[in-house]
């Protein structure tokens, strides 16, 4: 199956043998297109999505179908593990680029609990570590100033997926649009474009074609005002962001700068 495991996704939760475990009660992957419903608010189902490949974010809407982005969702990421219990979802979930997903039946997940209760109780770990990443989104909409907002969504971003080997520190993958941004950071996209442009003068980082790219990590842990400790990481991985946000400043490479010098 392609994508990434949930032993590469939590190597200290999940040991290989449990990966392979629930990579053969999952259903086929399938690959769906940007802005795809992943799930909708309100409609049961009997199987939760596991993603392999891509992003997808949580959302909520008003009366005038105002969105505000709950949260985002990252390769290695369950959906909708809580409809397991709940039977439904109570927000709208949709996939923020092309996104490749496998199905994983609730009574799969039921069974667990008789014939694997170790790996039950951790599928459960996981709903526990979603929480923790969805109380800092609240922390930061509701603490944190725009420039702030924008950078800790940047270095939790980048932070998560390095966890999990998908990119380096110097930049990673976002392809959500400056409108997502917005509603994920609770401002309008006018807002978030000038503090896009302050982080980009300042050379902090830089936000381009569905990528952040890093110039100065830790100046972009401290406009963050960022930790970790909510996000539960290997101790071995901490350890390494704690010495690389003392160390000096990571470039980005020039030919993406040249970019954005012309469009500005």
């Amino acid at each position: 199956m392609p994508g990434i495991d949930l032993h590469h996704a939590y190597p200290q939760l999940f040991s290989h043998s449990e990966a392979e475990l629930v990579t053969s009660l999952q259903g086929p992957a399938a690959t769906v297109r940007p802005r795809h419903k992943l799930a909708q608010a309100g409609v049961p189902v009997t199987a939760c999505s596991y993603l392999l490949e891509g992003f997808a974010g949580r959302y909520r809407a008003d009366h005038q179908g105002r969105r505000q982005l709950l949260g985002l969702l990252i390769p290695g990421d369950f959906v909708d593990l809580p409809t397991c219990r709940l039977g439904h979802s109570d927000h709208e979930i949709e996939a923020l680029a092309p996104a490749t997903v496998s199905a994983l039946p609730h009574e799969a997940i039921s069974a667990l609990r008789q014939d694997a209760p170790d790996l039950y109780d951790k599928l459960w770990q996981v709903t526990l570590l979603d929480a923790a990443v969805e109380r800092y989104w609240t922390f930061r909409n509701g603490r944190l100033t725009g420039r702030p907002r924008i950078a800790s969504l940047f270095a939790e971003t980048l932070v998560r997926q390095y966890a999990r080997g998908l990119c380096g520190l110097n930049g990673c993958p976002l392809p959500i649009s400056q409108t997502d941004l917005a509603e994920a950071c609770g401002m309008t996209p006018v807002h978030a474009n000038r503090m896009l442009g302050e982080l980009r003068q300042e050379r902090i980082c830089l936000f381009l074609d569905g990528r952040v790219e890093v110039m100065d990590l830790p100046r972009l842990f401290r406009q963050a005002q960022f930790d970790w400790d909510y996000l539960y990481l290997p101790p071995e991985t901490a350890e390494r962001l704690a010495q690389v946000s003392r160390g000096g400043v990571m470039t980005a490479p020039q030919g993406r700068l040249r970019q954005v010098a012309a469009r500005s």
